[in-house]
């Protein structure tokens, strides 16, 4: 597990880096620590995913599992936004897909940048 998580209160995101290999259990662990964010709960602070130099080793199949876990906190996310920077091929098309389902069936917005000046445009 390669991750961390800083709270910018300043601007109201959770930061979230992530680099090298990334498995599906990396991802859970991290999100279940989101949850216990009163920011992210509570606040509705957005979330800020860094993956530059990290690429995920997640199946395209697995996509519908991801789906069932943020229709769960769906109270939680809908509304909110997340920017994902990735820089692997791989991981961009994959995000690229995440990006389309979680915000038709979730309604989470969840947008893929490759630049973290535009993330953080488009979040602030």
């Amino acid at each position: 597990m390669n991750y961390s998580i800083h709270i910018d209160h300043d601007h109201k995101l959770i930061k979230y880096k992530h680099s090298g290999l990334i498995l599906a259990e990396d991802i859970e662990k991290a999100w279940n620590e989101f949850l216990t964010f009163k920011e992210f709960t509570v606040l509705k602070y957005n979330l800020f995913s860094d993956y530059r130099n990290g690429r995920f080793q997640i199946p395209v199949e697995f996509l519908p599992e991801i789906i069932i876990f943020m229709q769960k906190i769906e109270n939680i996310v809908k509304g909110k936004k997340q920017a994902l920077i990735v820089d692997e091929p791989y991981s961009v098309a994959a995000s690229m897909l995440f990006e389309n389902e979680v915000n038709i069936k979730v309604g989470f917005k969840v947008h893929v940048f490759t630049t973290e000046n535009a993330a953080l445009e488009w979040l602030c």
